[in-house]
């Protein structure tokens, strides 16, 4: 067995990153690739001389000693310094660890035909080199990557090696011998790949990669995007909380995709800071911006409440809500729901053929998936055929401009309005919408010229 993580999620081209790891085997090497349409290799390691240690809990740094759940004492993982080229692009890139036995030879043939994987993978980003970027920003949901990740229980649950504790399913305080602290650390296993996602019970039955993973949305948007011939440079949210505005300044277009779930409040006030000024924002993503996190330190967060909750609903940033869009949790309900067109002259729609009333990402599709988000509007319009506009009383924009609305309640599901409405607005820049976690999905399924070119048209548009 063996697991790692790399304690800087985000370093630049020459500096150097330390990967923490603890192994059973006696030595284990890295390799190095870069994830785009393909894992491409990026070099690698000697053999290293393995060492290992204990699974710690998950609010506690690896990287230090610490107390266990019943008093035992917890070692540091083992700590590897090692250099990132100058020459390497900014990209999401993978750690792959290679055990070996004591002579000098693989113990174990890795997967190398997938990112994904339960342990002996490290996801981390490298930004751009200063002075070099491009004109697209696209942003990793570390926080909700890591608020899933069960990396350390399965070491108190030894029947079944699964898992079972994050910030979804705290223990109570009555369940365990000490107190729990109901935060994450950065510092561990997992954060994309390389540890078990709490939701991985609940299968996708379009992808059966595990959500809460970066292969399942984020994947397929960046590889689509590199097939395309877009530039991007590449972040986390742990940039954003850090760095906020000198972050965003040089590009002209933040792009997020699949389920950006968790931000404090740094990260909010950069991106309305960044629109305000005349930068644009992408979300090709449901579920954004629903839960408030307050970081304890540089690596500890945990989260307090619904942005909505906090006087300062989500709707301000990205337009549209949770609030009033759904979720399929268990994906049992058969019924597809795909966006139903309106103001099909605008420029986003350009190139489609759609006209108001048509159709897309429907049968086949499920474009409205996992979750999805809505703005609030009388839905008397929606049952008569008419445009609908957003009350606003949610906190959407009264300029937001919904351009396709799925009716996600004859399908069993949805809060509120119980719609996602895709659309956008404009505060000094524009921030456009896809309103589900599904969109990459779509977009990369092959069944869908209508999404691939509504993307194009947003990224050509808001990116320059």
């Amino acid at each position: 067995m063996i697991r790692g993580y790399v304690e800087q999620p985000s370093p630049r081209p020459g500096d150097a990153i330390v990967l923490r790891v603890a192994t059973d085997a006696p030595q284990f090497r890295v390799e190095f690739y870069r994830c785009g349409v393909d894992l491409v290799p990026h070099g690698g390691t000697s053999w290293l001389e393995g060492q290992d240690a204990p699974l710690h809990l998950p609010f506690q740094d690896y990287g230090v000693p610490g107390v266990g759940l019943h008093g035992e004492p917890l070692a540091a993982w083992r700590p590897y310094t090692i250099p990132i080229p100058p020459e390497w692009p900014s990209g999401v890139y993978l750690a792959l660890l290679v055990e070996g036995d004591a002579h000098g030879q693989d113990a174990t043939e890795p997967d190398r035909t997938t990112l994904d994987g339960r342990d002996a993978r490290a996801l981390f980003v490298v930004r751009a080199a200063p002075g070099r970027t491009a004109r697209i920003l696209y942003k990793l949901p570390l926080l909700t990557y890591h608020a899933y990740n069960l990396a350390g229980n399965e070491a108190y649950h030894p029947e079944t090696r699964r898992g079972l504790w994050c910030l979804y399913n705290v223990p109570a305080p009555h369940q365990v011998p000490c107190p729990i602290v109901p935060s994450v650390n950065l510092h561990r296993p997992g954060g994309g790949t390389g540890a078990t996602p709490y939701d991985i019970f609940n299968y996708d039955p379009f992808d059966p990669t595990p959500r809460q993973t970066y292969v399942h949305w984020d994947a397929r948007f960046v590889g689509w995007m590199e097939r395309e011939g877009y530039a991007a440079d590449y972040c986390t949210d742990v940039d954003l909380h850090r760095f906020g505005p000198d972050l965003l300044t040089p590009y002209q277009l933040l792009v997020s995709v699949g389920h950006d779930e968790y931000w404090s409040e740094a990260m909010r006030d950069a991106v309305e800071g960044y629109v305000a000024a005349g930068g644009n924002a992408a979300f090709f993503s449901g579920n954004t911006s629903w839960w408030h996190v307050e970081f304890h330190d540089d690596v500890t967060f945990s989260r307090t409440r619904f942005w909505h909750e906090a006087g300062r609903p989500e709707n301000a940033m990205v337009g549209v809500s949770f609030r009033n869009g759904g979720e399929r949790d268990r994906d049992d309900f058969p019924i597809p729901v795909g966006y139903r067109v309106q103001h099909a002259d605008h420029w986003v729609y350009g190139g489609t053929g759609l006209r108001d009333g048509d159709i897309f990402g429907g049968p086949g599709d499920y474009i409205v998936g996992y979750e999805c988000d809505g703005a609030d509007f009388d839905r008397a319009d929606l049952e008569a055929g008419r445009p609908v506009v957003p009350r606003g009383d949610d906190g959407t924009p009264a300029d937001f401009t919904i351009l396709g609305i799925g009716d996600a309640r004859p399908s069993g599901w949805g809060f509120g309005n119980g719609a996602a409405t895709m659309g956008l607005f404009t505060r000094g820049g524009t921030v456009f919408n896809g309103a589900t976690t599904d969109w990459a999905r779509v977009l990369t399924g092959g069944n869908s010229p209508v999404v691939e070119q509504i993307t194009r048209n947003v990224l050509d548009r808001l990116g320059g």
